[in-house]
């Protein structure tokens, strides 16, 4: 069984947040954290981090992801403060020696591209999509995996479904009967 973040809006975090948040997952569950990024939407959701808010959201988001794992290797990354950079090493150290990522997306076809291209996994769903839209990006996701040298089958796609407990009819009648 492995444990995935439903979806860390990584633009909102910082990497080491999220590097060490999730590397304390994969020591208690023995190395089988994941993590699902997206990038976030709505510009008042940002007011912690104005400096990732759309249009550049996006682009937050793959260098979080870049950096995500290199701390999760080990990697010393520098940071800049306002009495000049400090480095950082992520503790605890994780378990894996990798991080799995999937990218959250569903309509644009360029995130798809570069997810990808940085081997990451998707996640995605139905809503604002068809089945016939979606093949058509996983055919693109394939693609570039397969142009940046990985091999699709080693990555996956998951596909989130959104149920309701109440048919349309069942709802339009109990909205009915309130007063």
């Amino acid at each position: 069984l492995s444990v995935r973040s439903g979806s860390v809006v990584a633009p909102l975090h910082h990497p080491v947040r999220i590097a060490e948040e999730w590397a304390v997952i994969d020591n208690l569950t023995n190395g089988r954290a994941g993590l699902a990024v997206a990038s976030g939407w709505h510009p008042d959701d940002f007011v912690l981090r104005p400096e990732n808010a759309p249009p550049d959201n996006k682009a937050a988001m793959f260098r979080a992801i870049e950096d995500v794992r290199k701390l999760w290797r080990g990697e010393v990354l520098e940071y800049d403060m306002p009495h000049g950079p400090v480095s950082v090493r992520s503790q605890p150290r994780p378990v894996s020696a990798e991080v799995p990522i999937w990218v959250t997306t569903a309509g644009n076809p360029d995130t798809w591209r570069e997810a990808g291209t940085i081997g990451a996994n998707v996640l995605t769903h139905l809503l604002g999509q068809s089945i016939g839209e979606l093949a058509g990006k996983i055919a693109i996701y394939h693609q570039a995996l397969r142009a940046a040298g990985h091999d699709p089958k080693d990555f996956k796609v998951s596909l989130m479904l959104h149920t309701y407990l109440a048919d349309s009819r069942e709802a339009a009648r109990a909205a009915a009967k309130k007063p």
